[in-house]
């Protein structure tokens, strides 16, 4: 049948020429993204290019609570694995006759759907939520927007089209090999894309602690601490709560505390990435961070704070009757805690612990501070593990 044909005339392919270029664009747009993301993320003194003001900001965009909407990976991560699978599959379709491929641009257009959809909800995050404009993101948007023009213009008629999903149907029907190998390749894609990355944020995002490196003295009298005095093992924890590495390491900290328990006391300092409070943020990463650090102190001071922390660390929403609620539900008082947040008591603390971030180099959330030797980064558990064994055998921290 003419649509089991699926010819491949010139119009359509200039039309998947076409796309093909586009996604060469969009990786390359992509790829500059994810190294933006990791770049600011390992140094808050890192300043894109294509930050212009703070209402034209990639970075405030890219490390938004949005900008890593699916197991914790950049948006842009994805859209290098999407652009680079379009170049991958064009050629089959335009120069070998494989059957599988016979009827490739009806899937391109459905990938392109997908991804402009997704585009629409993150542009409308982009104006409405976040208020600020990525010059890199909107070059996407708008290349998402000619892809699915380009993509609906080069399917073929919608009677054609039924017949060729049937026939690619039947073709999985009769020969699962053909859906066994695509699911393995994307399977496989997925995980060597994940492990990719993850390797590149230990790497990049988490520098090594040098061996030999000075040790530093904090002042943590009057810090939350969980955990007894006399633990051996003191770690010092520089955090934002809109921060998802500190979200992460968080959780590995918790464990490490029922792991070791008496050995290991935790300590709570405050590093905002809001400029707004912190003076070394040259760019507001994440708007609204220095109020939570302040409502984080209030409910240190009224006694509440590992509960309101655990909350605060994994909330949705940081509205002023969300942060209310979550004291209610931790047992402050509702009065006494919207007059700590108006009073003066919690900027104070939250401007001491940035000032002793400063002190000693930060670079970047979360920062760790184990036995007065500074680690820059999030650790994994098995990290983590290490790390404080090798404190509590009076070892050298293992660099990694």
């Amino acid at each position: 049948m003419a649509g089991k044909e699926s010819v491949v005339t010139a119009r359509k392919r200039k039309l998947l020429k076409a796309i093909w270029m586009l996604a060469l664009i969009g990786l390359a747009v992509s790829i500059e993204l994810t190294r933006i993301y990791y770049a600011v993320y390992r140094d808050v003194d890192y300043v894109p290019a294509c930050n212009f003001t703070e209402q034209v900001n990639c970075a405030a965009v890219a490390l938004s609570n949005y900008s890593a909407v699916l197991l914790n990976i950049p948006n842009s991560v994805y859209g290098i694995a999407v652009y680079f699978a379009i170049m991958a599959l064009i050629p089959f379709r335009l120069h070998t006759r494989l059957r599988p491929f016979k009827h490739l641009e009806n899937y391109l257009a459905m990938i392109a759907v997908f991804s402009f959809a997704f585009t629409v909800y993150l542009a409308a995050v982009s104006s409405f939520v976040l208020k600020t404009l990525c010059p890199w993101c909107t070059a996407l948007y708008a290349l998402n927007t000619a892809l699915v023009v380009l993509g609906v213009l080069s399917l073929d008629r919608p009677g054609q089209m039924r017949e060729q999903l049937k026939d690619d149907f039947n073709l999985v029907k009769t020969d699962p090999r053909y859906l066994g190998v695509f699911l393995g390749v994307v399977i496989l894609g997925l995980v060597a894309g994940i492990v990719q990355f993850n390797r590149m944020d230990r790497q990049s995002v988490k520098p090594r602690m040098d061996r030999g490196q000075t040790r530093v003295e904090i002042d943590v009298s009057n810090d939350p601490v969980l955990g007894p005095a006399h633990a051996p093992v003191t770690i010092i924890e520089f955090s934002d709560f809109q921060c998802p590495y500190c979200r992460e390491m968080h959780e590995v900290l918790k464990d490490m505390r029922e792991e070791f328990g008496p050995r290991l006391r935790v300590v709570y300092k405050n590093f905002p990435l809001d400029s707004d409070c912190n003076p070394r943020v040259k760019t507001n990463l994440h708007p609204g961070s220095c109020l939570l650090a302040y409502a984080a102190e209030c409910a240190y001071q009224s006694g509440c704070f590992e509960s309101f922390y655990d909350k605060l660390i994994n909330a949705d929403s940081f509205s002023p009757g969300s942060l209310l609620q979550m004291a209610i539900d931790c047992g402050m008082d509702p009065d006494e805690f919207q007059a700590c947040m108006a009073g003066e008591s919690p900027k104070e603390a939250v401007r001491a612990d940035i000032n002793d971030a400063l002190k000693i180099g930060i670079k970047g959330t979360p920062m760790l501070v184990v036995n007065s030797h500074i680690i820059q980064g999030s650790r994994s558990e098995k990290e983590m593990e290490a790390i404080i064994k090798a404190a509590l055998e009076g070892k050298t921290i293992p660099k990694y």
